[in-house]
């Protein structure tokens, strides 16, 4: 075996070793910064619907809610967003990779149709769409408990106060309606991210060709 032949085989065994990692790393990182600007809408979306007469309009929930709670206030949901959208996030793409590796491996005729390619996007989407629901529902019925009114709560003591009242159920409250929303959501997602990768002639192997140059990365720095 020549050394390109060892380094491409160097390489693939590395990019599977760390194929789950950077997924779960990436959509990680990602719901960990969205959580700043999804956190105060989320907030103020809230306090508009569990008090219609709170304010005029969005404007005026905002300015209300700056004055006399802080303007920080509005972002004082991140720490539970944070466990809501990154469990979401991580179980989305996570179970979507593994579940479509997994048909691809079992109906290989499927890379080469893009009919069953498109099932397959379906399919694996409603599957990460059901998982994410399921994971991120405790901390999302946390967010609707301490935004639903004023509170000196802290995210650990509304938790707190919720399992102590309604036990568990509490925070799986609305879960099969999640379920539905959610895996009819993700998988349109991913069918219509697919559908524009076909439509532009990209392939899966094309998508995956950074974490070949990052495993060829990787095993010539533990070679050196």
């Amino acid at each position: 075996m020549n050394q390109s032949s060892l380094s491409e085989v160097c390489a693939a065994a590395v990019t599977a070793s760390y194929d789950i990692p950077l997924i779960v790393a990436g959509a990680s990182t990602a719901a960990f910064v969205c959580c700043f600007i999804l956190a105060p809408f989320d907030s103020v979306r809230i306090r508009r619907v569990s008090q219609p007469d709170y304010a005029d309009n969005i404007f005026g929930v905002v300015s209300r809610m700056s004055r006399e709670e802080g303007f920080l206030s509005l972002f004082s949901t991140v720490p539970v967003w944070w466990i809501k959208e990154i469990p979401f996030n991580a179980a989305k793409f996570l179970t979507f990779d593994t579940s479509t590796e997994y048909l691809y491996e079992t109906f290989p005729i499927a890379r080469e149709d893009i009919r069953l390619s498109l099932v397959v996007s379906l399919v694996g989407g409603t599957l990460g769409g059901i998982a994410a629901a399921i994971v991120s529902n405790p901390g999302d019925a946390v967010v609707s408990v301490l935004k639903k009114a004023k509170t000196d709560l802290s995210a650990i003591d509304a938790a707190k106060k919720m399992n102590e009242k309604e036990g568990l159920n509490a925070f799986f409250k609305g879960l099969p309606l999640r379920m539905i929303f959610y895996s009819l959501l993700v998988s349109l997602q991913f069918l219509l991210y697919d559908f524009i990768r076909f439509s532009l002639g990209v392939g899966s192997d094309d998508m995956k060709l950074y974490l070949n140059v990052l495993g060829a990365a990787l095993s010539g720095t533990s070679g050196s």
